[in-house]
């Protein structure tokens, strides 16, 4: 894609953003202060909806990349469509989850994206999946939505992680000559760094204009279990599933290890809470940009250890099992529950 082509994406997206602030204002699209908040204004929460439409404008102008990816964006649309109606209404997980696995199932169903094999993750040759693919598939995919969306607890935090994986994805598409993947992942990416622009505190800026919501990250995990899916599995399949695992390490570290954690503390896996790595970080002392720039350095070496293995050629299993180590460290050091203290700093 080039550059020209990447600016004109990045502007429309931003210009998407300008256009649509007063309009969230008007319907009610606004994260309001109050609580642990600590916006004191109402904040718009048209992140997902700026970045599916400046990604989508773009995708219509390429022949390649629309012919395919139209069904990733028809179904994206779909998991935006919920996540606005969350953000508005706060739908029951239940339903936000079912929603997702119709998504995921349409994803499997009708563009034959799907986990078929999990690579030879067991030194026995490839783990075929069989009659399990489309609930696998289901399940994984509903687990990355989760994951992204449980991660968007900081200004820029979110965005941040799924821009790190889309590079390393990328990285390995282009060493892999696929070509499509590599012009949609680089429109993204830019959509989501004019997210991040509105979206990332920094110095001159000590608050977000702007807010992913619900809407937008759920539409990012989606879209992120797509393409890592459709970059492990296929006749097109370019990179084995247990390097790719390293790109999403992080927020698949937390999320899962609350997954485990709050069911045995009685709690129920998705209800809010303030146990995530960024809220220990955050107990420890750290700023929000600090905790936002540790998770990010995190994410960008745990994803160059999967790239460096694909690029090299260790063995799936060894990475398996390196990774499973590496995610049993974190749930032994992560075991005690988070003090109430010095958690005020987080956004929501």
């Amino acid at each position: 894609m080039s550059p020209t082509v990447l600016l004109f994406a990045f502007a429309l997206t931003a210009l998407s953003f300008l256009a649509l602030r007063p309009l969230a204002t008007r319907v009610g699209l606004v994260d309001l202060p109050g609580g642990r908040k600590t916006h004191s204004l109402p904040t718009p929460m048209i992140g997902g909806l700026g970045i599916y439409l400046g990604t989508l404008a773009i995708c219509m102008l390429s022949p390649v990349v629309r012919a395919d990816y139209q069904l990733l964006l028809a179904i994206a649309g779909f998991v935006l469509l919920v996540g606005i109606l969350d953000d508005l209404y706060e739908i029951r997980a239940t339903l936000r989850i079912s929603c997702h696995a119709v998504a995921a199932l349409a994803m499997a169903s009708l563009a034959d994206v799907r986990l078929d094999s999990l690579g030879n993750l067991l030194y026995l040759g490839p783990v075929e999946l069989g009659l399990l693919a489309v609930p696998v598939t289901m399940f994984a995919t509903v687990g990355v939505i989760n994951a992204v969306n449980m991660s968007d607890g900081l200004d820029g935090l979110s965005g941040g992680l799924v821009v790190i994986a889309l590079v390393f994805l990328s990285i390995a598409a282009l060493a892999a000559g696929q070509s499509a993947m590599l012009s949609f992942n680089q429109i993204l990416i830019v959509s989501v760094l004019a997210f991040l622009a509105f979206n990332f505190r920094m110095l001159w800026k000590k608050s977000a204009l702007i807010y992913l919501g619900d809407a937008g990250s759920t539409l990012l995990g989606f879209i992120l279990a797509w393409l890592v899916i459709a970059a492990t599995q296929g006749a097109d399949a370019f990179i084995a599933p247990v390097y790719a695992l390293w790109f999403l390490a992080v927020p698949l570290m937390d999320t899962v290890g609350l997954m485990i954690k709050r069911p045995l503390r009685g709690q129920s896996p998705f209800s809010p809470g303030r146990d995530h790595l960024h809220h220990r970080l955050l107990n420890a002392g750290c700023t929000q940009q600090q905790t936002v720039l540790i998770m990010h350095g995190t994410a960008m070496v745990f994803a160059s250890i999967g790239l460096a293995a694909h690029m090299s050629g260790v063995r799936e299993g060894t990475m398996f099992v390196l990774f499973l180590s590496l995610f049993a460290i974190y749930l032994v050091a992560t075991r005690r529950p988070v003090p109430a203290q010095n958690l005020g700093q987080a956004k929501s």
